[in-house]
């Protein structure tokens, strides 16, 4: 028996006939379907669809008692996908119902007819690098993009005083906040910073300051055996900690840690998975521009 927590966006209207399809694809014998009660309801209410549902996902973030992941939406559903499974070694498949998709590499469409190969082991499992992070000497989360440390104010900067691992000092960042990101992270916020991209296969963190005061403050990238500390102050003695776009207030003055963790995230590939490819399709890598 095949067991399947379904992962959905709020957003999926414009999919319903790839939704029927696609419980149509899983409505196996050897096939037990988990997921959100409120993902159960919204099935039938606005798409009219009755699957059987073996049960509910827990609500809080408890280990899942499953056999795979499908996340059905954008990068957002697959990163809330990934924190339910973080330290599980359960395998993620991305299907994309959302819009430019790195994480979710394969849309919808194209899924669909591959979607048996889940069954009969025709797939691959790629793992990905995820980070650690604490705060004050305390276990706060695990991510697979990014962390990032933002000013609250609009009109003036944060100070965050850097370590490379306890001792080394490394800057103090006179920025509007500091993104630390996987190789998955690279495609993501710091992209938008102007930081590099990195493959996923890659080992590294990446540094990538937003908007510093010194234009000699550069994206860096580090080694995996690296660990971040960092110790922010800010006019309001406050800052935002996020967590793969989940946002906290925290104090000035606690020390954020960074490193890599000792888990990794597996995704699921139905076919052979190419990131050039991905940048090709998604950010038109190389497209020639006198066309």
């Amino acid at each position: 028996m095949y067991r399947i927590a379904l992962i959905a966006s709020q957003h999926l209207s414009a999919h319903a006939t790839h939704l029927a399809q696609l419980l149509d694809v899983l409505d196996r014998s050897d096939v037990a379907l988990y997921c959100d009660r409120s993902f159960q309801i919204d099935l039938a209410e606005e798409f009219h669809l009755t699957p059987r549902i073996a049960g509910a996902l827990p609500t809080d973030m408890s280990p899942l008692d499953v056999d795979f992941v499908l996340s059905l939406g954008g990068d957002g559903t697959f990163l809330r996908a990934a924190r339910r499974v973080f330290g599980q070694e359960i395998p993620v498949l991305g299907l994309n119902m959302g819009r430019l998709g790195f994480l979710t590499d394969m849309g919808i469409e194209e899924a669909l007819p591959l979607l048996p190969r889940l069954f009969s082991g025709e797939y691959t499992l790629e793992r990905r690098m995820l980070l650690s992070v604490e705060v004050d000497g305390h276990p706060y989360g695990q991510v697979l993009n990014d962390v990032a440390l933002l000013k609250r104010e609009t009109g003036s900067m944060i100070s965050i005083h850097t370590l490379l691992g306890e001792e080394d000092y490394l800057a103090n960042y006179e920025c509007d906040g500091l993104i630390i990101s996987t190789p998955s992270g690279s495609t993501a916020y710091s992209l938008s910073a102007y930081g590099p991209l990195i493959m996923p296969q890659c080992r590294n963190m990446l540094l990538t300051p937003i908007a510093p005061h010194s234009l000699t403050m550069r994206p860096l990238v580090l080694p995996e055996d690296l660990s971040v500390e960092m110790t922010v102050t800010a006019r309001n003695n406050t800052f935002l900690l996020v967590l793969d776009g989940q946002t906290k207030i925290l104090p000035t003055g606690v020390k954020v840690r960074v490193q890599k963790s000792q888990s990794q995230l597996r995704i699921v590939h139905l076919r052979p998975y190419c990131f050039a490819d991905t940048l090709r399709r998604k950010l038109l890598w190389g497209a020639p521009v006198r066309e």
